[in-house]
C-alpha cells in the first residue's frame, strides 16, 4: 500500500509538475514538500501547519483531501501506540532488585475474605477526531489563510505605492540638467520662427521617457525603452524630455547627438 507522500509524490511527477512550481503555487518551502513526499514529518513546525500543508498540496494535486488527512491520523495514532508499547518493553527488560525484608506473619485464613482485589490499570486510549475538533481545526486553518491574504494584500499596495511615488517624480519634471552639447555656431541675427521637425531617442539600456511639447503641453511619448529600442517623434517647437537613467539615454536632434551629464532621474529641454 502506498503512503501518504508515495501518493503525492506520484500524482505531482503524473502531471508534469517541478517541486520548485508545486512550491511556487502553494506557497509552501519546497524542502516541507520534499520531506512530505518522503513520509518525513518530523520538520519542526505546529502539527496545525502539518495539517494545513498536506490540505493544501492535495488539494493543489487534485486530491481527496479527506482520504489524505483521515491515513494521516491513523499514521499518527499508530506512531503513537508503537512509541508507548517500545517504552514498556525497554523499562520492563530491565531486572530491578528490592532490598530483602523481614517477612511479617500471615494472617490467618479467614473463609469469609473477599481477598485482595487488585484495580485494573486504566490506560487512556487514543480519542478519535471528533466533530467539534474538525471545526477547530478547519477555524485555525481559516486564519491561517486570512493572514497570508493580508500579507500579500499588503505587500501589493506598497508596490503600488512605490510607482506611485515613480510615476509623480516623472510628472513633476524631477531637476533640471545640463546637456552635454557641441559647440554652438555664430548667433543668427533674428530668430526663426516655430517649426516643425524631429527627435530621436535611442536607449542603451532600461530607461522610462516622458516626452511632453511646452507649446501646447502635449505628450508626445510616455514609456519604457530597451536596450537597442530607438523612437523617433515629430515635434513644434521646443520640447521636455523627463527620464529616470540619462545613462542609458542619447537624443539625437538637427543632426547632433546629445547625452545627458548626469544619470538618473531629470529632465532636460530640446529646442
Amino acid at each position: 500500500m502506498q503512503t501518504i507522500g508515495e501518493r503525492l509524490e506520484e500524482a505531482r511527477k503524473r502531471k508534469g509538475i517541478s517541486l520548485r512550481e508545486a512550491a511556487e503555487a502553494t506557497k509552501i518551502r519546497s524542502d516541507f514538500l520534499s520531506s512530505i513526499e518522503q513520509n518525513h514529518f518530523d520538520f519542526d513546525l505546529p502539527e496545525i501547519y502539518k495539517r494545513g500543508f498536506l490540505k493544501n498540496y492535495a488539494r493543489y494535486l487534485k486530491l481527496d483531501v479527506e482520504k489524505i488527512l483521515t491515513d494521516y491520523n491513523a499514521q499518527l495514532l499508530s506512531s503513537s501506540r508503537l512509541g508507548k508499547k517500545a517504552g514498556s518493553e525497554w523499562f520492563g527488560a530491565m531486572e530491578l532488585k528490592k532490598p530483602e525484608k523481614p517477612e511479617a506473619p500471615e494472617p490467618e485464613e479467614n473463609p469469609d475474605s473477599l481477598g485482595r482485589i487488585f484495580p485494573k490499570p486504566n490506560i487512556p486510549e487514543a480519542e478519535p477526531e471528533t466533530e467539534e475538533f474538525r471545526e477547530r481545526e478547519d477555524e485555525s486553518d481559516k486564519t491561517f489563510y486570512l493572514k497570508i491574504g493580508l500579507i500579500f494584500v499588503g505587500t501589493l499596495a506598497l508596490v503600488f505605492v512605490i510607482f506611485g511615488l515613480i510615476w509623480a517624480i516623472l510628472g513633476s519634471g524631477g531637476s533640471d540638467t545640463a546637456m552635454e552639447q557641441p559647440e554652438p555656431a555664430a548667433a543668427e541675427t533674428s530668430e526663426p520662427a516655430i517649426s516643425s521637425d524631429s527627435i530621436t531617442l535611442r536607449a542603451s539600456g532600461d530607461v522610462r521617457v516622458l516626452v511632453r511639447q511646452q507649446s501646447d503641453d502635449a505628450e508626445l511619448y510616455r514609456g519604457p525603452m530597451a536596450d537597442g529600442d530607438s523612437i523617433t517623434l515629430e515635434k513644434t517647437g521646443a520640447v521636455d524630455v523627463l527620464f529616470t537613467a540619462g545613462e542609458h539615454l542619447t537624443i539625437e536632434h538637427g543632426g547632433d547627438r546629445m547625452r545627458p551629464s548626469a544619470s538618473g532621474t531629470a529632465r532636460v529641454t530640446i529646442p
